[in-house]
């Protein structure tokens, strides 16, 4: 029987969260949260993520630093939509499809408060199964991986022309998953030189090969000389321990929380660099989903998706205009526009 908890009260993590919701099956063996971070400007949306967690406070600090990125992704894409996240604590031997299907059932009870999507461990199949028991999901015509890599290439491209960076000093691409490996040929399609990371480097060569990029390994691909760092994988990528050893001209990419505390904006731009606010670059996925999910019976939303997507670019180069002009970072640009 899968049960659904309010624990808002009992995790001071969640204390800025509209509300946290535990979720217990074990019958099939499911435990994961709910975030439920501002739904002020609608439904919450966010994806579902599942991995192995080293304890169940990782897992809230987790799903809570991830549904405040989602407010803050929807609220700078101007979208009527909140913020949210779930996570699943990952184990071996469990049935996902059974998985999913009873954590469906918890998310149809929070009656549209949460919109479900792809993240880490949750893809085309795992969502199939969520919707066995959720009306409340991504629909199935959405090409999540792909709009995100949109936008992240754009809003790449509008950075690198604002810092004036010359396509043959190249670009690392670090986590070249569904999303990475997008970003990746989209560059590589643009003629930026690559080098790609991944933490599988199976997957890192066969994708390299595809484009004719060379592969290097996730610890160096932080301190080359580049034009451009897209961090694509799980953030934190940039660290209080490791800052100083970056050495790209602007770091852009698809990674959620890409820093490790907000301060060291400050650190990268004292040292040169670039950094392109992680939720006002990768909410290529949640526009569309948000489109998707509002669009009235019979209206093709395609359209509206793909100018909402292309937006992304010349919104990313006002907020660099704008940082530069006041002498702050883009990350304040980016939150004094909220």
């Amino acid at each position: 029987m899968t049960t659904l908890a309010d624990v808002t009260l009992h995790h001071p993590e969640a204390a800025h969260c509209d509300a946290l919701y535990e979720v217990r099956d074990e019958a099939v063996g499911l435990h994961a949260f709910i975030a439920l971070h501002d739904l002020s400007r609608g439904a919450g949306y966010g994806g579902i993520r599942r991995r192995v967690y080293p304890s169940r406070r990782a897992a809230v600090c987790e799903v809570v630093e991830l549904a405040e990125q989602m407010t803050l992704k929807t609220a700078f894409a101007g979208l009527a939509a909140g913020g949210a996240k779930a996570v699943i604590l990952d184990r071996p031997g469990l049935d996902r499809a059974r998985l999913y299907e009873s954590l469906g059932q918890a998310i149809e009870r929070l009656d549209g408060a949460f919109i479900a999507g792809p993240d880490v461990g949750t893809s085309d199949s795992e969502l199939e199964a969520l919707r066995h028991t959720s009306r409340f999901v991504t629909p199935a015509e959405a090409h999540p991986a792909s709009s995100a890599a949109k936008g992240v290439v754009l809003g790449s491209c509008e950075a690198l022309r604002f810092v004036g960076a010359a396509p043959e000093l190249g670009a690392v691409v670090t986590g070249v998953g569904a999303v990475g490996s997008l970003v990746a040929r989209g560059l590589h399609e643009r003629g930026w030189p690559l080098l790609l990371a991944d933490l599988d480097g199976e997957r890192a060569a066969a994708i390299a090969g595809a484009l004719g990029a060379y592969v290097v390994t996730p610890a160096e691909a932080l301190t080359r000389e580049v034009a451009l760092l897209a961090p694509c994988g799980i953030g934190p990528v940039v660290t209080c321990a490791n800052h100083v050893a970056f050495r790209a001209r602007v770091i852009c990419g698809s990674a959620n929380h890409q820093l490790e505390d907000e301060t060291l904006a400050h650190a990268l731009a004292e040292q040169g660099i670039v950094y392109v606010p992680d939720f006002a670059v990768n909410a290529g996925a949640v526009i569309e989903g948000v489109l998707r999910q509002q669009a009235r019976a019979g209206e093709d939303p395609g359209p509206r998706i793909e100018a909402a997507i292309a937006a992304i670019g010349p919104r990313i180069r006002a907020l660099l205009e704008m940082a530069d002009v006041q002498a702050i970072t883009p990350l304040e640009a980016a939150l004094m526009q909220m």
